[in-house]
């Protein structure tokens, strides 16, 4: 077992990939008798390419594979593409050049040449996406993948919507919904709310008369265009409305008197006078005359029909808007076209699938309904009608996919009447597993809202819904099975191998089941997308696999999903057998740019997937994404930041697998050694001990944290044991010790690295998930075995390892540590120059100090430690007085509490602080001790307690201090001359060990000299006598101080002084 000294991750990577052999190992998998579980993959959209948003997801997803295969389960880890729908079609119609108008479909290159530009489409995407999943190891097995457009995927979605109609929650339905006219077809209410955006629209306040009464309604919208369609004006019943007479115009107006005042202002009027306050019931019923009744011939014919244009009472007029009253316009608000069949009234709709006004329109005719907005504020002008017209700005819903802003229309469709499962979509919803509670609390409000679903969209690609309209009897029949459409179809135009697509599927005529009429034709919708996503856990499974695998363990997604994927497929499996498809859902945040904006093609700052994994290092950049930042949170990706720590970490990782290498290799260690045999034979001491109570409190953390989903403190728990505790700590500690040669030590170098090898071998399989390639890769050399690392088990806490003192005295070794640097930095001092003494305050357990002092003075290279224990060392004079009671080299400090004394005293601040500075602290502090300090001036005395002071205290001279969590850490700064050669030595050994890695050697050569020309009798005289072991800190079997011709010298500079030195 070998590993280059030399760092490259990218070497590293190409043999992990080597080592991993996805394939062979995936099969073993599949052939062990493993409990199973499944998981079903939340399709990507093969419409594009695949970024660095969408790595985010997949990196969550082969961890959560990886880590519970290591747990001993068999994980079916099958991938899934979703090729239907509006995404795939409008990048088809793009690549087509035909976007804008389904005329060019229909009536130009044919519904046949859009699917096949769709399946081209989704294929070579799928092979992009692919090739990413590889280069990021993605364990996920695609020769199993479930495709959304196959027929039999499409045969089971099917069954969804017969359980649905059974049930009698599908129907089809008139009613308002969202439409794009870009896409030019209906959207559900989920898709509507993923895209909301400020817009500007017009603020429009016109009046309309009543017919018997001299009496004007001020009504306010924001969409002039839907006067074409207006029906009512609406007042709540309960709330006061006045009749104010205008004095500009001579006439009376009703505006709501909660906005009276506020509306007057904004419309600039001050002559008026209150008429009357009624409440809004009384309006009930009056007729109003329609302002455009000219423009629109239509409209009289409504009126002649029946009740139309008429003021309403309803009590979800919102009276703190506008002027109280507003427009109902049945074709275009949902409130509205409720009311309008509550009512009898008719629904007026003169708007085709383009969103332009149709002939019924009148004047309006051929015109985009928004492309109306300006012209009807000027026929208002031109009758009067006007009060005011401004500007407003407001979220408003925009297209998921075009962007284009919203029309709310009057359509028919088909849609899931989610009020009818009688609340079992939330039940269901409430028994899921969320890990954060703000996602959580969202998507159980969505659920909660049980909105009509509308499923059905007037497109090309994507599912077809399986009914048939009989133009004789007007039946609608369903058939949900293919078998069925060929048994029961006239005729198969293309043959019994038809496929279940639009447009071979319209061509088909069935019988209507209710007359047995062939006069039928195929409603030519096809299913919302996210139906089509959201049936995998019952489309891309058999009857068997599904009772047996559904509810699902896990499942992810990004947080747009609480209204998309998560959604849908929660409402499609309550709808099938009323429980949840996922045990448990992680919802995570999106990617975002360095700076936090959102990763846009337009703004240039998408990074494409391939790109990144290429050109870095691929465990780097799943790494940098899971330590990141919580899964929940936005991440915000910095290429400078993936390559600072998250790089040191795998360094780290990589430099601690070569030091166990190449010490166990040049001592020939027996693996059987193990830390069970070292332990049976005494052979652990405490740095041992401490270490493996460490890793069983980090095998804790990281297991929790992976189970919690909070895979950023997880391997952030890594982190912190891999550097901070096994590097930085127990590697220095025991270091001298595998320096020993001594035959009579061996079976505690074994100790040892027994103990280094079950840290790594932990790591290994604890880094695995987020790090396939280099755990593979280091598991393999440093530990051998033909096995990929995925075959071995997830390491279990070991309780009798657990030691709670001695993890306790490390870590109180570890604060005295970080303040004996701090004190150094302070002083001035180099961490690698001796120290002549250090005194450490410990706040408790000074034993567990003085168990680990050996280990202490050598880390603080210090020749004398004095540890000494108080439990409560307080601020102020008794702080002082306890620091000097146990021996501490303090002298106090003493300053005026001036914002104290200052209002007190007053003019006689300036001459006590006069006397204050002539005074010694010393003397006050003793004064003080006894109560009181009195200070003489000419014409009086001024006493003050301790209370008038700030006391405190600081190192005397010759020393320096610094605390760190109650230790308190005194280092000396004097130095003799025996302490300044030790200063110098620790330097010469730093500069002959650079020597050694510029000559290329590894750490574990003894080489035959080392030559050190120009060095002080002090310190040649500290080396010969032993006191300074310089040749076992360097390796060498000898040092010499003459100049030999058999070495390469180099001059080096320590403090001042030219040396020369040399190795060989």
């Amino acid at each position: 077992m070998t590993i280059p000294v030399k760092f490259d991750p990218k070497d590293v990577q190409k043999m992990g990939r080597i080592y991993a052999d996805i394939p062979k190992t995936q099969c073993v998998l599949s052939e062990s008798d493993r409990d199973t579980v499944r998981f079903i993959e939340g399709p990507p959209t093969l419409n594009g390419s695949p970024h660095a948003g969408h790595l985010r997801g997949r990196i969550i997803k082969d961890l959560w594979y990886r880590y519970t295969t290591l747990t001993g389960k068999k994980v079916l880890f099958y991938g899934g593409w979703d090729t239907q729908g509006l995404p795939v079609e409008l990048q088809a119609e793009k690549e087509l050049g035909v976007a804008g108008d389904k005329s060019a479909i229909e009536g130009g290159i044919g519904v046949e040449r859009l699917v096949e530009q769709c399946k081209a489409i989704v294929s070579r995407y799928n092979a992009e996406w692919e090739e990413v999943d590889d280069l990021m190891g993605m364990g996920m097995d695609h020769s199993k993948s479930y495709w959304t457009y196959t027929d039999e995927y499409i045969e089971r979605e099917w069954q969804v919507l017969k359980k649905a109609h059974e049930s009698g929650i599908l129907e089809d339905d008139h009613t308002v919904i969202g439409y794009c006219p870009g896409c030019q077809t209906s959207l559900s209410h989920a898709e509507v709310n993923q895209g909301y955006d400020t817009v500007t629209d017009p603020s429009l306040y016109y009046k309309v008369k009543l017919v018997d009464e001299d009496i004007h309604l001020v009504v306010w919208t924001t969409m002039p265009f839907t006067l074409v369609t207006d029906a009512m004006v609406g007042l709540h019943p309960d709330e006061m409305y006045c009749i104010v007479h205008i004095h500009r115009y001579d006439e009376e107006w009703v505006i709501a008197q909660r906005r009276l005042e506020t509306f007057m202002e904004e419309i600039n009027i001050t002559g008026y006078d209150i008429v009357k306050v009624v409440p809004g019931s009384v309006f009930e019923g009056k007729r109003y005359i329609h302002p455009l009744l000219h423009k629109i011939p239509e409209l009289d014919n409504l009126i002649s029909r029946g009740t139309y244009h008429i003021a309403v009472a309803e009590s979800f007029v919102d009276v703190d808007a506008g002027t109280g009253l507003v427009h109902l316009a049945p074709a275009n608000g949902e409130d509205d076209i409720q009311i309008a069949h509550r009512r009898n009234i008719e629904v007026f709709c003169p708007i085709d699938e383009r969103v332009r006004f149709t002939s019924e329109a009148g004047a309006y005719s051929t015109l985009f309904v928004r492309d109306a907005d300006d012209i009807i504020v000027s026929d208002l002008k031109d009758v009067k009608s006007l009060v005011k017209i401004g500007k407003i700005n407001h979220k408003y819903p925009l297209c998921w996919r075009s962007k284009h802003p919203i029309v709310w229309l009057a359509r028919r469709g088909w849609f899931y009447k989610l009020d009818r499962l009688d609340s079992k979509t939330l039940h269901a919803a409430q028994h899921v597993r969320y890990f954060f509670d703000a996602p959580k609390n969202r998507f159980l409000s969505i659920v909660g809202e049980e909105h009509p679903w509308c499923i059905s969209r007037e497109r090309y690609w994507g599912c077809p819904m399986p009914v048939w309209h009989c133009n004789d009897c007007s039946a609608k029949t369903w058939y949900y099975t293919k078998d069925d459409i060929i048994q029961n179809a006239e005729s198969l135009p293309d043959g019994s191998n038809f496929e279940l697509h639009r447009p071979w599927i319209d061509k088909i005529r069935m019988r209507c089941k209710r007359c047995n009429s062939y006069n039928t034709v195929r409603e030519q919708y096809v299913l919302d997308t996210w139906h089509n996503s959201g049936a995998a856990p019952f489309a891309s499974l058999n009857n068997d696999e599904y009772n047996r695998d559904i509810p699902a363990p896990f499942f992810t997604e990004g947080i747009d999903q609480t209204r998309g994927w998560a959604y849908t497929l929660l409402v499609e499996n309550v709808i099938l057998n009323g429980t949840s498809p996922y045990k448990s859902f992680l919802f995570q945040g999106h990617v975002l740019d360095e700076r936090g904006g959102k990763m846009s093609k337009s703004l240039g700052n998408v990074i494409p997937a391939k790109d990144l994994l290429k050109e870095n290092p691929v465990d780097l950049v799943r790494l940098y994404f899971m330590w990141k930042a919580s899964p929940v949170e936005p991440l915000n990706f910095s290429p400078s930041e993936m390559t600072s720590r998250p790089y040191q970490i795998l360094s780290t990782l990589y430099n601690l697998h070569l030091y166990y290498i190449q010490n166990s290799e040049y001592d020939s260690y027996d693996a059987t050694h193990d830390v069970q045999w070292a332990k049976d034979e005494s052979l652990l001491d405490h740095p041992d001990i401490w270490i493996l109570s460490k890793l069983q409190h980090t095998i804790r953390v990281v297991t929790e944290k992976i189970d919690q989903c909070r895979f950023h403190e997880a391997a952030k728990s890594i982190e912190e044991f891999m550097i901070n505790s096994l590097s930085q700590s127990y590697i220095p500690s025991v270091r001298g010790q595998l320096w020993e040669d001594d035959a009579s030590q061996r079976r505690r170098r074994e100790a040892i690295y027994a103990v280094i090898g079950r840290c790594l071998k932990t790591l290994d399989i604890m880094i695995h998930p987020f790090c396939p390639f280099f755990s593979e890769y280091l598991y393999r050399e440093a530990f051998g075995g033909s096995d990929s690392i995925l075959l071995q088990e997830w390491p279990t806490i070991n309780h009798e390892m657990i030691n709670k003192d001695i993890e306790d005295a490390f870590d109180s070794m570890k604060s005295i540590l970080t303040a004996t640097a701090a004190a150094r930095a302070r002083a001035k001092l180099k961490r690698r120059w001796p120290l002549r003494e250090a005194l450490v305050v410990v706040p408790a357990n000074k034993e567990s100090v003085d168990t680990l002092q050996s280990y202490l003075k050598e880390r603080m290279n210090v020749e004398v430690l004095r540890p000494i224990e108080h439990r409560d060392i307080v601020d102020g004079l008794e702080g002082y007085i306890q620091m000097r009671q146990i021996k501490m080299p303090v002298i106090p400090t003493v300053s005026l509490d001036r914002k104290k004394l200052g209002p007190r005293l007053k003019g006689d601040m300036p001459r006590l602080s006069r006397e204050f500075g002539q005074t010694s602290p010393d003397t006050i502090v003793e004064s003080l001790k006894r109560g009181h300090y009195t200070f003489s001036m000419d014409d009086k005395e001024i006493s003050l307690d301790v209370s008038d002071f700030i006391i405190g205290y600081e190192p005397a001279e010759g020393y320096q201090s610094a605390t760190k969590d109650g230790h308190i850490v005194f280092v000396s700064t004097k130095s003799d001359d025996a302490t300044v050669s030790r200063w110098r030595l620790r330097d010469v050994a730093r500069q002959i060990q650079n020597l050694r890695k510029e000559a290329g050697y590894n750490p574990t050569d003894i080489l035959d000299e080392a030559s050190v020309i120009g060095l002080d009798d002090t310190s040649i005289g500290l080396v010969e006598s032993g006191q300074f072991d310089l040749s076992a800190i360097v390796r060498v079997r000898v040092v010499t101080f003459t100049s030999s011709s058999k070495l390469k010298y180099k001059d080096i500079d320590i403090d001042g002084q030219g040396l020369r030195i040399g190795i060989g």
